[in-house]
């Protein structure tokens, strides 16, 4: 049974005290499952960019990750930059192993650069607390949005609001995203 967030992510009224709303893109480096080394000028001329934590045991990930790749696709010809980081610790949960993540960007043709964060600094840089739970930063690299993907990202059949493409589509057209924060919904990230 997953460990569920949703009661710490509840705690929070805002965004995290630590990493909050016009919050400046931290400043990362980590492997890709390509095998190239990723940092934070990859998201050098783009108009919006998209930081998900996430990873590959999740039920949480597992019911919106077609949903994520659906909205990366439909925005990535606009502007729309994106990386997905897995944080959790692999010793404990394999199936988040790095080869367990190559599998799966190859299985899943994903759009985007999946990176390994195994000190989980980069994790505690923007204070993340689950999975999957993303982070918008506008064309200055300023955070615009940060939450859910959708109001059921378990089950993808119960979704009646996407609040990650209005956020996109708000960002790429230079206005502020309503709402800029919902709550984050799925597995804690598991750390050492």
């Amino acid at each position: 049974m997953p460990h569920v967030v949703e009661e710490t992510s509840m705690e929070r009224t805002a965004t995290s005290a630590t990493f909050s709303l016009g919050s400046k893109l931290p400043a990362f480096r980590l492997p890709n499952v390509d095998g190239q080394i990723v940092d934070s000028s990859y998201f050098d001329g783009a108009k919006a960019c998209l930081v998900v934590f996430l990873c590959n045991h999740c039920p949480y990930v597992k019911g919106s990750e077609e949903m994520l790749i659906k909205i990366v696709r439909q925005f990535e010809g606009d502007g729309l930059k994106t990386i997905a980081i897995s944080s959790n610790d692999a010793a404990k949960y394999p199936e988040d192993s790095f080869d367990k993540m190559r599998d799966k960007a190859r299985t899943m043709s994903l759009p985007y650069p999946y990176l390994y964060d195994e000190s989980q600094d980069v994790a505690r840089s923007f204070d993340a607390a689950c999975t999957p739970e993303f982070y918008l930063f506008d064309m200055s690299h300023t955070l615009v949005y940060h939450g859910t993907i959708n109001d059921s990202p378990r089950d993808p059949t119960k979704v009646t609001k996407d609040y990650l493409s209005s956020a996109i589509a708000a960002t790429l057209e230079g206005q502020v995203p309503n709402p800029q924060f919902v709550h984050p919904l799925g597995c804690s990230i598991k750390w050492k």
